[in-house]
């Protein structure tokens, strides 16, 4: 079947463009779901306007996924999985794991092929993946595969230094004080020594 697309379709055709297409594609595809047309006469007069508001459309599209991009640049993205006794996980972590962590992060329904993930994970430790936003909008970020209720060292740090700063300042605040006060206490009681032999 001959059609005429009226929504940018990846992999196969952007909007405007007249292609040939398998005849099931298209009635069980294209036609539902307003993708694309039949070309027939009317339709392909038309395909000039479709292609220049699809081109309007792809600039907005990008100018929006270049703000998810720029916030997504180098985030860190945790994994949480399984890891047998051997060191290798129970499984492995696929693009589909990373998509569903970016969509809670972005609010944005990510798919698992724009993940570019060569293949699949099956080791703990971190992992630079690439991935496709929208057209030429692309970013990386870091993916941590940890295992199940692994706890970030990072946090832990702070706690680990402050008793030790407290206790190597301890000695020098303390003893001086002590020494100060001992002093005093003799001198006193030397003042109050002396009167009492005046008297006699």
């Amino acid at each position: 079947m001959r059609v005429i697309f009226l929504e940018d379709v990846p992999g196969t055709a952007d909007a405007g463009e007249v292609k040939e297409v398998k005849n099931g594609f298209a009635r069980n595809h294209l036609l539902p779901r307003g993708l694309a047309a039949p070309a027939t006469p009317d339709a392909l007069q038309r395909a000039g306007a479709i292609e220049r508001a699809a081109q309007a459309k792809r600039v907005r599209e990008s100018e929006d996924w270049q703000v998810v991009a720029d916030a997504l640049d180098g985030t860190r993205v945790v994994v949480e999985a399984r890891v047998g006794p051997n060191g290798r996980l129970f499984g492995s972590v696929t693009g589909r794991h990373v998509a569903q962590k970016l969509s809670e992060m972005t609010g944005r329904d990510l798919d698992h092929r724009q993940v570019l993930l060569s293949e699949a994970i099956h080791d703990p430790g971190n992992y630079e993946v690439p991935i496709r936003l929208y057209r030429q909008v692309q970013t990386s970020v870091t993916l941590a595969v940890v295992p199940e209720g692994y706890v970030e060292p990072a946090a832990e740090e702070p706690t680990d230094e402050e008793p030790a700063g407290e206790s190597a300042l301890e000695p020098e605040a303390v003893e001086p004080a002590a020494e100060a006060e001992t002093e005093e206490g003799a001198e006193s009681d030397a003042a109050s020594e002396e009167p009492s032999e005046s008297e006699q």
